[in-house]
This record gives structure tokens, sequence and C-alpha cells, in this order.
């Protein structure tokens, strides 16, 4: 999507967030960051917390990520946070724990009171292992954590 983006390296701090903040010590502290691409990156490792099966990674856990890759990813578009209303999440191969992984995300399209985005995690040879598409309403200006 074209149009305005993030101009800083680095987004606000939310601490207490099960994604990215970084004093959760039930988070999984995983940043995102400007990716130079008009979308968001992050690196995330598995550890045994994470498992659901054997050495796969909960789906859950994953989700978490790509939805965390899409209000970042509209954040950065617009400037402004949102809540997500809707997640489709497709599992195409797992993720074992141990394997470092990265998270992107971008902005597709800016419907006004609706924002369309997508995110992946992909593996190190670059093997798409999950995608969603999330549906994200924009939230008044001046949200803070509690």
């Amino acid at each position: 999507m074209e149009g305005r983006f993030y101009k800083g390296s680095e987004f606000p701090e939310f601490p207490h967030c099960f994604v990215c903040g970084q004093s959760n010590p039930h988070g999984l502290r995983t940043r995102f960051f400007p990716d130079g691409q008009q979308g968001v990156k992050a690196i995330f490792t598995p550890d045994k917390s994470h498992v659901g099966y054997e050495d796969a990674v909960h789906g859950g856990i994953l989700s978490a990520l790509l939805d965390e890759a899409i209000i970042w990813a509209t954040y950065a578009s617009t400037g402004r946070f949102g809540v997500t209303a809707e997640l489709l999440v497709r599992f195409l191969r797992p993720l074992t724990v141990g394997k470092t992984c990265t998270v992107l995300g971008r902005m597709k399209e800016d419907k006004g009171k609706l924002w369309i985005a997508e995110s992946e995690i992909i593996d190190d040879a670059g093997n798409v292992l999950v995608k969603a598409e999330g549906k994200v309403i924009p939230i008044k200006q001046g949200l803070k954590e509690r």
C-alpha cells in the first residue's frame, strides 16, 4: 500500500503486552520494527514453553504473532492503533522448537473505518509456514496501556 509510512526505526513500547512486551515474564518478548519495504518484521525463536504437540509450536502462539504483526503493520501505515476484528489464519507447515523464524506484516487496504492487513511467518529458507489476513478497526487516538 502506497502512501505515508512510519519514519522511525522503533515503535512505541507496551511493556506488558503478551507478544511484544519486554517486561512480561510470561510473554513472547518479540519486538517488531519497520522492515524498510512498507511493512514490519520481527525475529522469533520458540522454546519448549511454546509447544503444542511434540516439538511443534502451538497454533495459538503462531496466531498471536501474526495478529501482532498485523497491528504493527497498520500502525506503521496509519500512525494509529486498531483492534483486530477478524483474523483468518492458514497453517501450512509446522514451526519446531529452536528454529528461528521471521514474522512479517503489511497493510493491504485502508477503507477508513476498516483496515485490511496480512502477515506471515517464514523460516530461514524462505518457506511460508503460517499466513494470515486480518481486519482491523481503528481506535480513537490516545490509547494508553492499562
